[in-house]
């Protein structure tokens, strides 16, 4: 008996990543209502650990708790789009400069080596030249994370990932047009030199560029809905 709240706040944390998962893929839609039988069966799961699992979601800000009324996932819209951008062209930029300001040689050699991971990798597939290469989009979000992970602050971590998963969900639902793979190729690697280089002004630039080069598109499909 002794071990059951640990048990229970293990199987809410499996059920949270489910969820999470699930939201960012869009296969729970947005603006829809979170029947709380229906999340029991589909995830086999208990009234307890589904509910905590949800209000620890609702602290993310990608589903919604209302008072009396339940949980719900969070709308899509341009104006919160806007917010993340943002937030996230700041936060990257402010991380980008800590790292390379206090990133050891170990961290140089992890950005470099996920660089060359990344650009061996197409970024769409052979089968879909819109569709997105999933070990592409993976080793994206390893290179990104590795340049941010010089100078490691918790806050700015927890954060940093959070804007992306509401990030990810925008790109996922909207599916907006696909990039230029040439023009994110050269972005990497001008990037990744800056990096070396120590250049915090440059690679700030190059980093802004680049993720307003992505919001570009998926607010194009924003406004036209």
């Amino acid at each position: 008996m002794a071990d059951e709240p640990e048990e229970s706040s293990t199987l809410a944390s499996r059920v949270y990543a489910r969820l999470r998962q699930d939201v960012i893929a869009g296969t729970l839609p947005p603006g829809s209502k979170l029947a709380l039988d229906k999340l029991r069966a589909r995830y086999a799961v208990g009234m307890t650990p589904l509910r905590e699992a949800l209000y620890r979601l609702s602290a993310t800000l990608l589903v919604e708790a209302h008072d009396q009324r339940g949980f719900r996932v969070a709308a899509l819209n341009l104006a919160h789009f806007e917010q993340v951008l943002s937030a996230r062209e700041r936060l990257e930029t402010l991380m980008l400069e800590d790292s390379i300001r206090d990133g050891d040689a170990a961290w140089l050699d992890r950005v470099v080596a996920a660089h060359a991971a990344l650009d061996r990798l197409p970024m769409y597939t052979t089968a879909d030249a819109t569709a997105l290469n999933l070990d592409w989009r993976q080793q994206h979000q390893d290179f990104h994370y590795a340049t941010l992970s010089g100078s490691r602050h918790f806050l700015q971590d927890m954060f940093h990932r959070l804007l992306w998963d509401h990030w990810s969900r925008y790109r996922n639902l909207l599916r907006p047009p696909p990039l230029q793979e040439a023009v994110l190729k050269l972005d990497h690697a001008r990037l990744t030199e800056a990096i070396v280089a120590r250049d915090g002004e440059m690679a700030a630039l190059i980093l802004r560029r680049h993720i307003r080069h992505g919001a570009a598109a998926i607010m194009t499909v924003l406004k036209s809905t």
